[in-house]
């Protein structure tokens, strides 16, 4: 499957436009690399066990930086939403961890994990330390992508997204608190026990009622059926 997204990203501000985001501050830098560059990138890929990269992340290089802020209001609803999509190319090696990731009291095995996740998709300006990240492992290769993780409070929750997956939920979702979950094994009762169902059930109705040619129905099915 070839990534399809960049076009997407160019067109995100008329996309958006909403009586309903206040605010909202779009800041991109999608680029297209020359024949050099891509052979370099590939080539990198490849080294980790990708030999069809040409086919399945060109595009997602392209993406240099994507953020996106704004304020949401409609009816009783109102929020901060944030996305910010970090550039994957650096990450593409097992020795570039981030030592600022993990913290003091896992245990040797929660580290050794944590020590292959790269920043995917970070909320700088609402600052509540929520973000997605992506595993990088030795022999990990096609039909298998490298792992997407959504960290909230310091846990780790395994989602079973592409990376293709992700920016296209991340372009539907626009930043709402928590989406990601809808992708992860954390079973309804978990939800609602936190309070994150109802949020996440009332961000979905704001989102629909603020882009009603966009049919949600397949997160709401996802947040229901769990």
């Amino acid at each position: 499957m070839e990534f399809k997204i960049t076009e997407e990203f160019k067109n995100l501000e008329t996309a958006i436009k909403s009586d309903y985001l206040e605010e909202a501050i779009i800041n991109c830098k999608v680029f297209i690399p020359d024949n050099e560059t891509v052979a370099f990138r590939i080539n990198k890929f490849t080294k980790l066990g990708y030999d069809k990269v040409s086919e399945r992340f060109v595009d997602v290089l392209n993406i240099d930086e994507f953020h996106f802020h704004s304020w949401f209001q409609i009816d009783d609803f109102a929020s901060q939403i944030e996305f910010n999509i970090e550039n994957l190319y650096p990450g593409l090696s097992l020795l570039d961890y981030d030592a600022k990731l993990w913290f003091k009291g896992q245990t040797p095995e929660e580290i050794a994990l944590w020590k292959t996740f790269r920043v995917l998709d970070t909320r700088p300006e609402i600052g509540d330390g929520k973000l997605a990240v992506y595993s990088i492992q030795n022999g990990i290769a096609p039909p298998n992508e490298p792992v997407i993780y959504y960290i909230n409070r310091a846990l780790a929750y395994k989602t079973n997204l592409t990376f293709n997956e992700y920016y296209e939920a991340v372009l539907d979702m626009l930043g709402i608190a928590d989406w990601q979950y809808l992708f992860t094994e954390v079973s309804l009762e978990d939800l609602k026990a936190d309070g994150i169902y109802q949020k996440l059930k009332k961000s979905l109705e704001a989102l629909q009622k603020a882009f009603p040619n966009k049919d949600y129905s397949r997160y709401f099915k996802l947040l229901e059926e769990r």
